[in-house]
């Protein structure tokens, strides 16, 4: 006789997130065999919906539940799981309007949530090294779906094999220093700890675009297609910081001088990243310094080292990953007609009112526009640094700010300039639903954003409670 209580036991938000991940990777590799791109898009964009209803369940419930002695469900893991299966799902509606093999697409965008999982669940050092390759092997695969994006694909490859190179030895210095491979507090220093250290944020800020470890990443940026530039900056790179604020807080978290070194990263990181995006003229190219910039506001409230500045860092997070898909689904549609300079946006509001509106508001958010989720990101990052007493870090970050306004200024001038000839152009349904959805979230949770303060502040509150 069937015990309908052990069905209700086992049938938790845990084992059905875990069922649906796996069912995404067998379904996506089951319809890509049989090449039904139609099919596999509707299969791909239910499951992922699912899994986000799922980890939205999870994260209400501030679930607490260790997996296998390896994965631990958490507060911290639930919020990220969240958004980076949500954020997956708008790229996977960009990848299907403009990818030309999608069914390729999907299949490796689902490898590389996989890794993504790994990553956010980690309680070891392996689970964490295995995620990190498990995501940057089929990210390689997915920039290469375009012929044109050979160059980008490669040195993507080169700089995910360093980053993966340079892991390796710092777990294995951390291990000589430790006995240990678990993501646990260390309170003793010595030399070889603190060499573990600065091999850890070099590695992690690779994948974070930390300068100065970023220096290839604006040309894989401007030479993948959009919906690539999309994955690699709205959620590849903050995969990239999920891994540095785990091993940060919960390993590190007694070396003052690793929080030093993060705060001097950056204040680097934003003045390189505004200052570049500065001379640039392709819009791709702009954006991905911009996007530096932007991982240099995030440091600081990882360098607080405070449970306040990491909910600022975290809010910071879920902020810039949908104004940054918000854009890029603008630049794929603009790409698709041979539009990739910012000289060609002269004019668009004369061609598409939607578009243009759209990514004013979006732009304007990066430099901090109130009543968006970049005013509020940029305002806890400061008030967090200043309560740590890095009064000099919130100052220079606000000077940045100001620094971003006249390259952002640009396109947006132009998209309202007068332009003689200009026809009405429609974007495609997908753009259409991937943008507006971007833009909903940046202004509501902007002006009511005590839901996402609260879930943050979970997330944060359970690493210092573990560390």
């Amino acid at each position: 006789m069937i015990d309908v209580s052990q069905i209700a036991a086992f049938a938790t938000p845990v084992h059905l997130f875990l069922l649906l991940a796996g069912a995404l990777v067998l379904v996506n590799l089951v319809l890509r065999a049989a090449n039904r791109r139609r099919a596999q898009f509707a299969c791909n964009a239910a499951i992922l919906l699912l899994l986000t209803i799922t980890a939205g369940a999870m994260a209400y419930a501030n679930t607490q539940q260790t997996v296998l002695g390896v994965l631990s469900v958490n507060p911290f893991s639930t919020f990220f799981i969240l958004i980076l299966t949500f954020s997956m799902l708008l790229v996977s509606v960009l990848a299907y309007e403009y990818a030309g093999g999608f069914g390729d697409f999907a299949l490796m965008a689902s490898f590389a949530l996989m890794g993504m999982y790994l990553v956010s669940l980690s309680v070891t050092l392996i689970t964490l090294f295995l995620g990190l390759e498990l995501m940057v092997i089929p990210t390689v695969f997915i920039v290469l779906l375009s012929r044109k994006s050979l160059e980008a694909a490669t040195k993507l490859f080169i700089i995910g094999s360093i980053s993966v190179g340079v892991l390796s030895f710092a777990i294995v210095a951390l291990y000589g220093g430790t006995n240990s491979l678990s993501l646990q507090p260390v309170y003793q220093e010595s030399g070889i700890l603190a060499f573990a250290m600065v091999l850890f944020i070099a590695s992690l800020g690779i994948e974070a675009s930390v300068f100065p470890f970023n220096v290839l990443m604006p040309d894989v940026y401007e030479g993948s297609p959009a919906y690539a530039t999309a994955m690699l900056g709205g959620i590849n790179k903050k995969v990239g910081f999920i891994a540095l604020m785990q091993v940060l807080i919960m390993v590190f978290i007694a070396f003052r001088s690793a929080f030093l070194i993060i705060a001097i990263l950056s204040v680097a990181t934003m003045f390189y990243g505004n200052i570049a995006a500065i001379m640039q003229r392709n819009i791709k190219r702009m954006l991905a310094y911009s996007s530096i910039s932007q991982a240099g506001y995030i440091l600081i409230g990882i360098a607080s080292s405070s449970s306040a500045g990491i909910s600022a860092a975290l809010f910071q997070i879920f902020a810039h990953m949908f104004l940054f898909i918000g854009l890029l689904a603008i630049v794929a549609w603009l790409e698709s007609k041979n539009r990739t300079e910012i000289n060609d946006i002269i004019g668009l509001n004369g061609e598409n009112r939607v578009a243009a509106f759209c990514m004013t508001i979006f732009m304007l958010s990066l430099v901090g526009l109130p009543f968006t989720t970049g005013f509020v990101g940029k305002f806890l990052l400061f008030l967090g640094a200043v309560n740590s007493g890095l009064v000099w870090l919130a100052v220079l970050g606000v000077m940045n700010s100001i620094i971003s306004v006249y390259y952002y200024a640009r396109p947006i001038m132009a998209a309202y300039a007068q332009k003689a000839g200009s026809a009405r152009m429609r974007m495609n349904t997908g753009t259409v639903l991937v943008v507006v959805t971007c833009l909903v979230i940046t202004i509501a949770i902007g002006m009511y954003p005590q839901p996402l303060i609260h879930v943050v502040g979970n997330a944060s509150s359970y690493l210092f409670r573990i560390a």
